[in-house]
């Protein structure tokens, strides 16, 4: 076994390889276990017109999907414990534009038979408004709307469609608004630093790592990249959510011992159903969170990372979450691989980055 001080400089070096290699401009890297933990926070801000300053601790990046398990799949497991909402219930109850079919844990499981992905904000951007709402309850009743591509669970198909739908489902059942819902759910764990950039308001942006150059926005800074979540406003339930490595390492923490301690008003035989339960036969989706891939060099989390008691998470920006629930372990990974671009060689070898952080991460728990 390597030694600590050799396995705290592997990290560092790992990271400071990707951002030479045009990997990202930044990168940020959280591992931790009860009573010990690790961080490494590496890079800029950005890459490009210039370098821009170094990121620190506090720096909020653009979680992307991870926005699914911190904010949405908390906020639904809350309200389920409120009883609030039933996991069993058809989410047209709420959302009465959804197929009767569809349940509440279909949405939460990607088992709804809604598109993975449709380019809603073309007609966004273009003006289009459904029966006089805003943009975002346009996206939301766009999504709603989205004819099916199978009968709802019968398969888990990722979806963002999906996502957007159960954000609005829990809203309606707290009446309250997604972002009050979620704020709410993440209370006891304190996340001061963490949520949602409201494009609505004038207020200032997040100081966050640069994700996309793009055509329409120019280079985006402290607003979601996502281009469904932007024209929606940027609240959205599959993405929008920001925040710096020590808010998500403190929720990993608390998800990785959650089915001992609970979360929260969410109990400890919630969490372990949301980590072991599916919506569909024969998936690697769970209750908001997936689990790695048994084949070996095919998972994000690495070869070393556990297979039983593991959940996690990837985001399109280059983030990731991993917990070994069986132990409290995690490993969290955060960052701006879509900089300057999504297409270019560089960006694709988030992957290598990933796997390399998993492998690291166990070696490190092991210590």
């Amino acid at each position: 076994m390597p030694a600590a001080g050799d396995l705290d400089r592997a990290i560092a070096d790992v990271l400071d390889d990707a951002i030479a290699a045009g990997v990202c401009s930044a990168a940020a890297a959280a591992v931790g276990a009860p009573g010990r933990s690790g961080r490494w926070v590496r890079g800029a801000t950005r890459a490009v017109p210039d370098r821009g300053p170094p990121i620190t601790a506090a720096t909020r990046f653009d979680l992307a999907s991870l926005t699914k398990p911190i904010a949405t799949a908390t906020a639904v497991q809350e309200l389920v414990a409120r009883g609030r909402l039933a996991l069993d219930a058809p989410a047209a109850r709420w959302l009465p534009a959804l197929d009767p079919a569809i349940t509440v844990g279909h949405l939460l499981g990607h088992a709804s038979g809604l598109p993975a992905h449709i380019k809603l904000y073309e007609r966004l951007w273009a003006g289009e408004r459904v029966d006089g709402l805003d943009a975002r309850g346009s996206l939301i009743a766009m999504a709603a709307a989205a004819p099916l591509e199978r009968a709802p669970g019968a398969a888990a198909v990722y979806s963002d469609l999906g996502f957007i739908a159960l954000a609005a489902v829990a809203e309606r059942a707290a009446d309250a608004p997604f972002e009050a819902v979620v704020a709410e759910a993440l209370a006891p764990l304190e996340l001061t630093a963490t949520g949602f950039v409201d494009l609505r308001s004038p207020g200032p942006r997040p100081d966050a790592p640069a994700t996309e150059l793009c055509p329409r926005r120019g280079l985006v800074v402290g607003e979601v990249h996502d281009e469904n979540a932007h024209a929606g406003g940027g609240v959205a339930g599959h993405a929008g959510l920001f925040a710096p490595l020590e808010d998500v390492a403190r929720f990993a923490a608390a998800m990785a011992r959650g089915p001992v301690a609970g979360v929260g008003r969410i109990a400890a035989a919630q969490l372990t159903q949301a980590f072991t339960a599916s919506a569909a036969p024969a998936t690697s989706w769970r209750l908001g969170w997936d689990t790695p891939s048994t084949t070996p060099g095919v998972s994000h989390a690495g070869d070393a990372w556990p297979r039983a008691h593991a959940v996690g998470h990837l985001g399109f920006t280059g983030t990731s979450l991993w917990l070994d629930w069986a132990h409290g372990g995690y490993a969290v990974l955060l960052t701006n691989r879509v900089h300057p671009s999504r297409d270019r060689p560089e960006a694709a070898r988030i992957k290598d980055l990933r796997r390399a952080v998993g492998d690291l991460a166990w070696a490190w728990l092991q210590r």
